[in-house]
């Protein structure tokens, strides 16, 4: 039902066609179509992928702590100095200033290289690796997560669609029977209570099919936020291959594949984006507990300067220097700090593992529901399909006995209320079943886009 996902240009040439200026020929929007947009226009879903790129963009610093640090300097310095002194000559004093003024150019170049720091480096590298796989795992689950909801929020408008025209279909059949009741009632063979109690029954109809219309324009309204699309925007919701008319032989099928719960269960964790995110946050944590630790070694690096000098531009490397070494920076004491990064760090790591834990049971427990979700969806639409066989069956019988003269109105009221209900049972279960298969799918983290 769900095919591969479009390309990014595909959506961007898409996109201006459907929600052009108002007063476009209307656009049609498969169930496809919707899956697309909502991939690249849901605010969740593009929150989620703008906080992957943000951690993935650290990368680059964590590494870079593994090189060496290099910076380069220059610098301009004038000095004017005045000194003002005196002469006597015979007895007079003769006032001199002396002037003298300096230029200075200089320029240098220095790195610096970490050693060794207890491995702190290259377990800062792992954390930000872990957390920045975990980031892209999680924005690959709120992908599903938007493939599940935008279905969810198409089977609603395809619903209400349906009951629409259940409504309408409804509201035909009982202003014809009240057609055919005002001609019995004008050659005498029906009553004029009869006249009456059709007029009511068609009053409330119609008024069953504006509530009808108001939930198929509110379903309408919710997909279209959920797209970002704006409301205003006239769209219409269409796609040949959903349909409320299920192929029951499908329903063994499935049953066969979702049987061995246990094995199905190891392979949503395999396939589980949220399962696996929580694994790196767990090894996150470790390289966390890695860092903190390694603030008890000592750090060695490694430092180098060179440098030129001279009183002009032309003359700058007249004088030139160099000078390099070793440093070693042993930890003494700090406050209690590392002990206390260390013990943050250790609850963090169980906090984290806690959180696997929990989504290992979360997985199992989405699954559980979704199958039980899937059985109940597939009897309901057994029940619901023969039920409707029947009530169609009592409405005509129950028609053909009122125009003999054998039954009366109320039983065809009755017949017409219960084939109406069943009807839209019918159509519920349908779409019901179709939403819960695909809520084993997304249990199970194969849905796909």
């Amino acid at each position: 039902m769900i095919k591969k996902l479009m390309t990014l240009g595909v959506i961007f040439v898409f996109t201006p066609m459907a929600f052009g200026q108002q007063g476009s020929a209307v656009k049609q929007l498969t169930l496809q179509d919707c899956i697309n947009i909502a991939l690249h226009r849901n605010t969740s879903v593009l929150q989620s992928e703008f906080q992957s790129e943000s951690q993935g963009a650290k990368l680059l610093t964590a590494y870079g702590a593994l090189l060496p640090s290099v910076s380069a300097d220059g610098e301009f310095s004038y000095q004017y100095n005045q000194i003002k002194s005196g002469v006597q000559v015979g007895g007079v004093i003769i006032p001199l200033t002396a002037t003298s003024i300096s230029r200075r150019y200089t320029a240098g170049i220095g790195a610096n290289y970490t050693l060794f720091d207890g491995m702190a480096n290259f377990a800062g590298l792992n954390m930000v690796r872990s957390q920045s796989a975990s980031a892209k795992l999680g924005f690959d689950r709120a992908k599903q997560t938007g493939v599940y909801q935008t279905i969810q929020n198409y089977l609603a408008v395809f619903n209400a669609r349906d009951q629409l025209k259940i409504s309408e279909n409804n509201l035909k059949r009982d202003q014809g029977q009240l057609d055919q009741i005002k001609e019995s009632n004008s050659v005498g063979s029906a009553s004029l209570a009869d006249v009456y109690q059709q007029q009511a029954v068609v009053s409330g109809d119609e008024y069953s099919l504006v509530q009808a219309k108001n939930a198929y324009e509110q379903a309408q309204a919710n997909l279209k936020y959920f797209l970002s699309i704006p409301v205003s925007d006239d769209v219409q919701f269409a796609d040949p291959s959903v349909s409320s008319t299920l192929d029951t032989t499908q329903f063994s099928e499935l049953n066969g594949k979702y049987s061995d719960v246990p094995v199905l269960v190891q392979r949503a964790l395999e396939a589980r984006p949220d399962y696996k995110a929580a694994l790196e946050n767990v090894n996150a944590s470790k390289s966390q507990v890695a860092i903190a630790n390694a603030a008890y070694s000592p750090t060695i690096s490694a430092f180098a300067n060179y440098g030129i000098n001279g009183p002009g531009t032309s003359t700058i490397s007249q004088n030139k220097s160099f000078y390099g070494g070793l440093q070693l920076t042993l930890p003494i004491f700090n406050g209690f700090q590392t002990q206390t990064n260390i013990q943050v760090a250790d609850v963090n790591l169980k906090a984290a593992r806690q959180t696997l834990d929990a989504t290992k049971q979360q997985v199992q427990l989405d699954i559980y529901k979704a199958l039980l979700n899937l059985y109940s969806a597939e009897k309901g639409y057994e029940s619901a399909v023969n039920a409707l066989v029947y009530a169609k069956i009592n409405l005509e019988t129950a028609q053909e006995k009122y125009k003999v003269g054998s039954g009366t109105l109320l039983d065809v009221l009755t017949a017409n209320a219960l084939y109406t209900q069943d009807e839209s049972n019918q159509v519920v279960a349908a779409y019901t079943y179709i939403q819960a298969k695909m809520q084993v799918e997304y249990a199970t983290g194969t849905i796909k886009y």
